[in-house]
This record gives structure tokens, sequence and C-alpha cells, in this order.
């Protein structure tokens, strides 16, 4: 990664043409469902921001998209973005396509429809670079989290976090500058991180190295009732498996919206509208998961379609399991092994 004084001198973006010197892939999920009111609009505006200040940076980057559970019918949300966002060569824009299948077989609540971060979970499985960022797609990138990605002293055993400021609700978002986002005029909400696991809006930035992402084996694709909560859940493994948590000290800005779930979660508190999330109170802080080795839909056959893009084919043997026995031992495996090693 550059130096952040070489960032700071930078002139013009350097349009990469090439798969090598990725530093960071960026994971983004949708679907065309419009959500939100204006999803797409929101979803170019953010990644355009964000992709034209990390290029003046001489931040290598590859974006890797992925639209699960497409509604049938209309164009795929990643053939919109690839022809909106033509400044994104498409050697480092990555776009899935998962078919629909997989959400009516993994999902366990009927009204979840998005099963965000096992759509996630594929993005990560396929990113090339050695540091791989979880945000949304909603989510402007601060002036200090660019920096941070230009210079080359982010730790790889650490799970880096950011704390969310949400922009006020109607706040003009047609013309965004750094500038802009800082000021506090046109917060909503400034939060702050509290150790150990810095868990705020996990969802919104988490950033680690690939080996980091591959030896916990994503978010929890055995809970599957909601998708409130997995993001904090991941958090809760990383450091049940030793692995440390640091708040990168600048934040990330938020585009509040009509539906978002900070607006409506305490209105849908035990109607059956909450479905769109899942069960707000199950134990994300004290479940501990074990996906499979196979966990981001490692076995989805993939065929190419038009503009780049590729398409995640159905097959059942690429469905997560919902428990791996494999690494469940009895009581009498235990005890085999218990006297084994004493005899």
């Amino acid at each position: 990664m550059a130096s952040s004084a070489h960032s700071a001198s930078a002139g013009a973006a350097v349009r990469p043409t090439s798969v090598d010197n990725i530093d960071v892939s960026i994971v983004l999920t949708g679907r065309n469902d419009n959500y939100g009111g204006d999803f797409t609009v929101r979803c170019e505006r953010a990644l355009r921001f964000n992709w034209d200040n990390l290029s003046k940076a001489h931040v290598n980057a590859e974006v890797v998209f992925v639209e699960w559970n497409p509604v049938a019918h209309r164009e795929y949300l990643v053939q919109e973005l690839e022809r909106d966002l033509p400044e994104i060569p498409p050697v480092r824009f990555r776009r899935y396509v998962v078919d629909a299948g997989y959400q009516a077989a993994c999902s366990l609540n009927v009204n979840l429809q998005y099963l965000e971060y096992v759509a996630k979970n594929v993005g990560v499985r396929r990113a090339r670079g050695p540091f791989v960022l979880v945000t949304n797609t909603d989510i402007f990138f601060s002036r200090g989290i660019v920096e941070a990605l230009a210079c080359s002293t982010l730790h790889t055993n650490v799970v880096y976090r950011a704390a969310r400021i949400d922009l006020a609700l109607g706040s003009d978002q047609s013309r965004v500058t750094w500038e802009g986002l800082d000021d506090a005029n046109g917060h909503a909400r400034r939060p702050t991180l509290k150790a150990p696991l810095y868990a705020g809006a996990s969802g919104d930035f988490m950033l680690a190295h690939r080996t980091v992402w591959h030896q916990l084996r994503g978010f929890n694709e055995v809970y599957r009732l909601a998708r409130a909560g997995v993001d904090h859940n991941f958090l809760v493994k990383a450091y049940g498996c030793g692995y440390q948590i640091e708040d990168i000290l600048s934040p990330v800005y938020h585009v509040n919206h009509e539906g978002s779930y900070r607006i409506s979660k305490n209105v849908l508190e035990g109607s059956s509208a909450e479905g769109r999330w899942g069960k707000r109170q199950w134990p994300s802080r004290y479940v501990v998961y074990d996906n499979a080795d196979s966990w981001g839909l490692a076995h989805a056959p993939v065929r190419e379609i038009g503009g780049g893009a590729q398409y995640l084919d159905f097959d059942w043997a690429a469905v997560p399991a919902v428990a791996e026995l494999r690494r469940v031992v009895t009581p009498l495996r235990r005890a085999i092994s218990t006297g084994a090693k004493s005899g």
C-alpha cells in the first residue's frame, strides 16, 4: 500500500488494468429490490465516492459485489452497477449473482428475504486482496479510513472496526465531500466504540487480513433466523479465538433512509414485519459457531453471464449444513482419547 505522505500529494487517480498488487478487497452485497426507495442511487453514490478517493490515494482496491436472492423479471443489480460505474475497471469489479434457490434452501425464517451475511461470506470467500473489508452499500469512508488503507501499518492478526456516524435523514447527498461529511451539524448520531469487541454497527465496517477471515470461516452460517446480530456474533468468535479487535480511530458515514433498521427497529418490535431482519433477541453475544470448510458457497457451480458478472447456480451440494457434526466429540470418544493418553 502507498504511504500516507504519498497519498496526501497524490494527483490524478490511476486506472488499474491488472489483477496484480491488490491491497484490499471491498465486499458489498445487495439485491434489485429498491430497498429504502432509492437503493441503487445510494449504492452508486457511495461506491463512486469511495472508489475515487481510494484511487487518488493509490490504494489498489477491488470491489466484490454479491447480489443475493435477485428479484425475478428485473435487470440484475450488478448489470446496472457495471453500466453506471465505468470508472471501476471490470478487472477490479467482480460481480456475482447468487441463485434465489440458495435463499429458499438456507433461510429458516419465511419473512427473511435476504441472508445478508451468507451473501457476504460468498464475497469474502472469493476476495483476492490480502486485506478484506466488509461494509455496506450506503457507507462513505472518511479521510482517515482512506489514509489507514493507504498505509502499510495494518496488522495481520487484528480485526479493525470503525464507528459509524449516521447522517441526518433527508440530508443532501447529491454532492458528497469530506468537509460535508465531517460537519457535525449534519449528524444524527455519533456513537463511540467500547472495548473489547468494539461492536456498534459491526456490519458497516469490518476489516481483517484474508487469513483471519478464512481461519474463522466467515460469518455464522448455522443460525439463519435473523440477519441482525450476525456481525456482532463474528466479533464474539474472533475475540474468543484470540484475535485482537481494535478501533481504527476514524469513522464511516451512513446515509439514513426510510425503512432502515436503526430507524424502524423499535417500531417493528414484536411485529411480524420484524421478519425483515429476523428476531433481534437471539443470544449472538454468547453463541460460538463453526461453519463447514465449504463456507461461502464454495462448491456452488459458477458460470459467466453478461458484462463479465458470474452466476452461482443452485446445487444442494453447496448448501451449508445447519450443524457441522464432524466437529462434535461424543463423551465416549473423549473417554477413549483420554484413556489412550493416560495409558
